[in-house]
């Protein structure tokens, strides 16, 4: 009789499916949308990160790319400076600047470029691309553009609220709705979109029904179409030693993982991203 300590539970296997549902190239499946959620410091950064780890050192020829978010640490930049590669929109006005010292400016390696089909063909494969375009909202522009190229590319997004805000008006609520079908879509079309935020709520409930997958760390918040209770959302643990545990859920199923992979800040490499008038 096979010892009942030795099985593994059910939640285990069930969250082992569904990372893997992340990671698998599969082309009858296609790709992923994911959101990951949680309070500050809950590791949503550390998990993204380590997806794109994942992907650039298991697929090294396909193109990564990632959006942070200006005025705040750079997040990509987590991942090493060999793997980190900056592409800046030519005059939008972006400016890096050194938090240790006093927000000075710095000037690390960029390229820039002109027109999507430029940023397409500059962004290096097996690398993290982290694109800035000025405007935030210019991402759902360039989603747009990569249903297009016909391969698979992989997407990682800082605060995802702040690409499809709630309560938008005028043409960006026509930008959003568009930017929803471009996000149901990416399953057909070899994308994986991984995005965090730490309110559900601020997010367009338009993009909130395209996730496929989604991801709870603690502190995180019941969404009303989760089948996972607010008492177990609470009860993750968090741990410095051991990592923190989430929930993941997709298409009614769910399950506990622990993830212990935890990504720090370079201490030489303390930058933001600024734009002018922002």
């Amino acid at each position: 009789m096979q010892n009942n300590q030795n099985r593994e539970s059910k939640s285990k296997k069930n969250a082992k499916r569904i990372l893997r549902r992340c990671h698998v190239h599969d082309f009858d499946s296609g790709g992923v949308f994911s959101l990951l959620t949680g309070m500050q410091g809950s590791g949503k950064t550390s998990v993204m990160i380590s997806f794109m780890d994942y992907t650039i050192n298991h697929y090294p020829q396909e193109k990564v790319f990632f959006s942070n978010t200006y005025n705040a640490p750079l997040q990509s930049i987590k991942i090493g400076e060999d793997k980190h590669h900056i592409l800046v929109k030519k005059d939008a006005g972006i400016t890096f600047h050194d938090r240790r010292n006093k927000l000075k400016e710095v000037f690390p390696e960029v390229t820039y470029f002109s027109t999507m089909d430029d940023l397409w063909k500059k962004a290096i494969p097996g690398k993290c691309n982290a694109v800035f375009f000025g405007n935030r909202l210019k991402w759902m522009d360039f989603i747009h553009y990569l249903r297009s190229v016909g391969e698979w590319v992989h997407l990682y997004v800082d605060e995802i609220s702040e690409i499809s805000p709630a309560f938008s008006k005028g043409k960006t609520w026509k930008t959003i709705k568009d930017f929803a079908v471009d996000m149901k879509e990416v399953r057909k079309c070899m994308m994986n979109v991984h995005c965090n935020t730490q309110s559900v709520a601020d997010i367009d409930h338009r993009i909130r029904s395209k996730v496929m997958i989604r991801i709870y760390m603690p502190g995180a918040r019941k969404e009303n179409v989760s089948r996972i209770t607010q008492l177990a959302l609470d009860n993750l643990e968090e741990s410095i030693k051991f990592g923190n545990q989430a929930y993941l859920e997709m298409g009614g199923k769910f399950g506990t993982t622990r993830f212990q992979d935890i990504y720090k800040p370079d201490p030489k490499m303390q930058w933001e991203a600024r734009v002018d008038g922002l």
